[in-house]
């Protein structure tokens, strides 16, 4: 049963998912003893707070201005939590993978893959050797590797028809230190054996609240791989991705790789007309019209930008728009 703070400004849903709802417009400020704090503005029905909710005591303080969300319970190293939820334990943006690993996935793919399988697709990376891995511990494959997690330095975004080796090879070749950074990359940081219903709960109702945008708001930089296969924004994960960098997150986009012959010429089925195979098609259309109007920016704008920008480009975010810096 959900209950209310006593001037209705948000709610507390304890039977559910731990989730803390906001009933208006307000600032939300939430403290960790991990050091991790966060401050953002929450408009009326989002989603304000979910992880770990259920776990110790959390103190609620309200003013005109914000609630204020501090945990004041059980250690935060030191969490009693099942297998299936050690994923809340451990903050969004330590669900990180390094370089190192990465190459070392990579090798695991050429001893799995041969033959006319030889070049598979994210996809099949993640059905045949992450999912196996991950299955009996109920955790992404970051976590698997990095049981206390690891903070990442570089969200990447991409999609996941790509080439998987050429995708790692992209990104080796950019960073001179690729070995030792650390990547926040969807694949290895969401648990890809959870069940639909579960992997939602933990992703959050709305993009603006989901692993993706917290771990974006700690990283320093977006990295954007485009591949030469379809069109990256034609998927409209990849399409939030680079409205609520631009609009909430405000970190300098690294654009590497080739996109496919005349895609910036073509202009259907990409941005807001981009597919989404999910149910979470209106959230994700809802959260990029709310990042136009704070950013006061278009969508389409950007997603053209970035695909007409040379590899190596670095966009700059600012008030209105991404400045192209060559």
């Amino acid at each position: 049963m959900a209950q209310q703070s006593s001037d209705l400004k948000f709610s507390i849903d304890r039977d559910g998912d731990g989730a803390v709802h906001a009933l208006r417009d307000l600032t939300v400020k939430i403290t960790l003893p991990n050091g991790y704090t966060e401050e953002r503005t929450r408009i009326a029905g989002e989603r304000v707070f979910y992880y770990f909710a259920s776990q110790g005591t959390w103190k609620f303080d309200s003013d005109e201005e914000a609630i204020k969300i501090t945990w004041t319970g059980t250690d935060w190293e030191r969490l009693d939590v099942k297998k299936k939820d050690v994923m809340r334990s451990i903050h969004p943006s330590r669900w990180g993978i390094t370089g190192r690993q990465l190459n070392e996935l990579a090798d695991k793919v050429v001893k799995k893959f041969t033959g006319a399988r030889a070049n598979p697709n994210v996809y099949h990376v993640v059905d045949e050797i992450i999912k196996p891995a991950c299955l009996a511990r109920h955790v992404s494959y970051a976590i698997l590797l990095n049981p206390g997690g690891k903070e990442c330095c570089t969200f990447v975004s991409h999609a996941w028809f790509e080439s998987f080796l050429k995708f790692v090879e992209d990104i080796r070749l950019y960073y001179a230190d690729f070995e030792t950074r650390v990547f926040w990359i969807c694949f290895a940081a969401n648990p890809q054996t959870w069940p639909d219903d579960r992997l939602q709960m933990l992703l959050g109702y709305t993009a603006t609240q989901s692993p993706f945008a917290i771990a974006m708001e700690k990283c320093k930089s977006m990295l954007v791989v485009r591949n030469t296969t379809r069109n990256m924004y034609s998927r409209l994960w990849c399409v939030t991705e680079l409205a609520v960098v631009e609009a909430y997150a405000k970190k300098p986009v690294h654009v590497i790789g080739a996109m496919p012959p005349h895609a910036a010429e073509s202009r259907s089925n990409i941005g807001r007309g981009a597919d989404c195979s999910g149910p979470e098609k209106d959230m994700l259309l809802s959260t990029i019209a709310h990042a136009e109007a704070h950013a006061e920016m278009d969508i389409e704008e950007l997603v053209a930008k970035v695909i007409s920008a040379k590899s190596g480009s670095v966009l700059r975010p600012r008030s209105t728009c991404l400045c192209i810096c060559q």
